[in-house]
């Protein structure tokens, strides 16, 4: 097991210069539960899921951002006009369940959740980890979608889906505690975290604001939309928008008539 933070070439900031390597030293105790590209072949996902049992129980839990209101408009004259007349109901992440609980639970994560089902990354989430989720919420799933002729949901996008949401997919527990202390011990410059296909996702800290970013190889940006969320088998964040691995894939032309594999 490669128990390291790995090479990562950051083209936000010139002067960093071709790119850092981190050590074990740098972890900060977060071990990386495991390498390399999933695999499929072979796979009970029976005994993928996290066994509750070992899951310390917990009463804490955190609002997550949604965009509820969204999902209904009251009529002018006031009348109901929608079967389920709703108004920003909470959404909590329990800290003691696992990550595919608390998505499923957020309607701002709902075209995310749905992705994750088609590209049959959820029981990656559901196992004990630690993982950390960058989570895309759903208007930028939607935009991203779009790019794709016949939408990313498409058999034929298949393995473009998978490929961009095991991005959203980092091994090990990174908190914003953990991720900052991180990069203080780097100088200030990005680290790089190993992700589930083995594409690098570097982390910056914004000179200007102090925010977390997250930054490709090639130096695109996304930045983190609210707080982590702690998660029985690791952590969650909320992203902006969506950030894709590189090279980048790009979606087939709107005449073509051969699919991606």
């Amino acid at each position: 097991m490669d128990v390291r933070l790995d090479v990562f070439s950051s083209g936000w900031f010139p002067r960093w210069g071709k790119g850092l390597k981190l050590g074990v030293g740098l972890l900060l105790g977060v071990s990386l539960s495991a390498c390399g590209d999933p695999d499929w072949q072979g796979t009970d996902w029976t005994k993928n899921y996290q066994d509750s049992f070992e899951a310390q129980i917990s009463a804490r839990a955190a609002l997550m951002p949604g965009s509820a209101v969204q999902a209904y408009q009251p009529s002018p004259d006031g009348a109901p006009n929608s079967p389920v007349a709703y108004h920003s109901p909470p959404m909590l992440s329990y800290e003691d369940r696992p990550l595919n609980e608390n998505i499923a639970g957020s309607l701002e994560l709902s075209d995310y959740v749905k992705a994750m089902q088609v590209a049959k990354l959820d029981p990656w989430i559901s196992g004990p980890g630690p993982y950390t989720l960058f989570a895309i919420p759903n208007a930028a799933m939607e935009r991203l979608s779009a790019r794709w002729p016949g939408g990313l949901l498409a058999p034929a996008n298949r393995g473009q889906l998978a490929h961009i949401l095991g991005y959203t997919i980092a091994y090990g527990k990174w908190d914003e505690a953990a991720l900052r202390k991180a990069i203080q011990r780097n100088h200030g410059r990005a680290i790089g975290l190993k992700t589930l296909y083995g594409d690098l996702l570097g982390v910056l800290r914004s000179p200007q604001t102090g925010e977390l970013i997250l930054e490709n190889t090639a130096g695109q940006t996304n930045r983190l939309g609210s707080r982590s969320f702690p998660q029985s088998n690791g952590v969650l964040y909320f992203t902006q928008d969506t950030l894709l691995p590189v090279p980048v894939l790009k979606p087939a032309s709107a005449g073509s008539k051969k699919g991606h594999r």
